[in-house]
């Protein structure tokens, strides 16, 4: 049998207040620079079975299933279709990723429900050029999901690396934070940019963290954020903000060293489960 996030079971949870619905997304096909992030739920997962057990509630519903052999577009109205169970259900949808392309789905679904803010860190903007009709990738998912009209704000945090048709400049919704900036950012810093009138959805690219900690992810950026860094903001958020949903996306077993980039994937979503 295969292991649960922190050892949740399937079975419902219902009348318990804010608990998760945990989603796998084992699919990257949205990632054309390095295959193997559709081996990350799985390892993440295992990883996580060295923690203790949050002091929030949840499922895990398994993965979304034919990742590997579907096309993106069915992996994304796959996942769409889970976050709406979720949703439905009286859930928080908690997604174990597969490349960051995935991300559209959750959010999409959430912003029908009411306005949100999105919260990405990342160590690129992830805002390429986009036309309608184009393939969906990790590299401009976040220039369509600022065009989705329930998403009135968007905060990225940990920038520092440019992909090709990268813009510095995300438009008039975001707040771009350099991993430079982030280091010092305190925790009155961080809220004063995310209104409390929003609810807020919270999408962790594993790149974010600097490789020397987590070399498991396809586009490794150097000078990036420490763990701990990105634990204490994401503690922060939790504590302080509605978080309607999160996800971790981009680690890559076969690009990691002894699983250090999945044990610190585990622990962000600890992180979040904890403090809810």
């Amino acid at each position: 049998m295969h292991p649960t996030l922190f050892g949740w079971g399937s079975a419902s949870t219902a009348g318990r207040d804010k608990a998760f619905y945990v989603i796998g997304v084992p699919a990257d096909h949205g990632n054309g620079v390095s295959r193997g992030a559709a081996r990350g739920p799985a390892s993440v997962r295992r990883a996580a079975r060295l923690l203790p057990v949050p002091r929030g509630v949840g499922i895990d519903a398994g993965d979304v299933p034919g990742c590997r052999a579907a096309d993106p577009e069915t992996v994304l109205s796959r996942l769409a279709q889970a976050t709406r169970e979720a949703v439905d259900g009286g859930f928080r949808p908690l997604i174990i990723g597969g490349d960051h392309s995935i991300t559209f789905a959750p959010v999409s679904v959430l912003q029908q429900r009411g306005d949100i803010g999105v919260v990405w860190f990342d160590a690129h903007t992830d805002f390429s050029p986009w036309v309608e009709g184009q393939g969906h990738s990790h590299k401009q998912v976040l220039r369509r999901i600022e065009t989705l009209p329930g998403v009135k704000r968007v905060l990225q945090i940990g920038y520092r690396g440019l992909t090709a048709g990268d813009e510095r400049h995300l438009g008039d919704k975001a707040t771009v934070v350099t991993s430079e900036a982030a280091r010092h950012l305190t925790a009155a810093e961080l809220l004063a940019l995310m209104p409390d009138d929003l609810d807020w959805y919270v999408s962790i690219d594993i790149d974010a963290i600097d490789p020397f900690h987590a070399p498991g992810t396809s586009a490794p950026v150097p000078d990036g954020m420490e763990p701990s860094t990105v634990r204490e903001l994401l503690a922060a958020i939790v504590r302080a903000r509605r978080v309607v949903g999160a996800d971790v996306v981009e680690v890559n077993p076969r690009l990691d060293v002894d699983d250090i980039t999945s044990a610190i994937a585990a622990r962000l979503l600890w992180t979040i489960a904890d403090g809810l």
